[in-house]
């Protein structure tokens, strides 16, 4: 019996029988498509190691060394409010960023600094007289850096170890976390 049944409703199905209340109708709908697209920065490059060469055997005193590490980021375009902060690092003392030798959290310490770009120039380092502070003093970056979404924005951690200190050899380190804000 059930074969008799399937057999005429393949039949009705190929022949179109039955199907008289289907035909000629038609129906509209409308579909509609949204996206949306949020303010994001993404670093694309970090900061990575910077390793400038200090000579304390100056004569008349070890100069200033500078050294400059970048950030390289890509943000939404027409994103209006970007800034680069930079904390103190792990052997900072009393705001002033340190170098330890080796591992040793104790010292002996080289100080250094890390000043904001040049204004409106974030790829240039001359001014050297902003220090990145955290919260309180970041580098921000003009609405004009962002027409695209595909350009990246490179911005200078312009750094600086202070002159006439009496170092110890080795290599010194610090870790500094750099951040985009948006």
């Amino acid at each position: 019996m059930f074969k008799k049944i399937a057999i005429a409703s393949a039949t009705a199905a190929l022949f179109g029988i039955g199907q008289g209340a289907w035909a000629g109708a038609t129906g509209a709908q409308v579909l509609t498509v949204n996206a949306s697209v949020a303010t994001n920065c993404r670093v694309t490059t970090g900061p990575g190691t910077s390793t400038p060469s200090y000579d304390p055997t100056t004569p008349g005193g070890s100069p200033v060394v500078n050294f400059t590490p970048t950030i390289v980021f890509r943000c939404t375009k027409n994103t209006s409010t970007v800034s680069v902060s930079a904390d103190l690092g792990a052997h900072n003392s009393s705001g002033q960023r340190r170098l330890a030798l080796g591992a040793a959290a104790g010292g002996p310490f080289l100080n250094y600094q890390l000043y904001q770009p040049d204004t409106g120039a974030p790829g240039t380092c001359s001014a050297y007289s902003t220090v990145y502070v955290p919260t309180t003093a970041e580098y921000a970056v003009g609405s004009a850096a962002f027409a695209t979404s595909q350009t990246d924005v490179t911005v200078n951690l312009c750094g600086q170890i202070a002159a006439n200190q009496d170092a110890a050899v080795g290599t010194y380190n610090d870790l500094v976390n750099v951040v985009v804000n948006y």
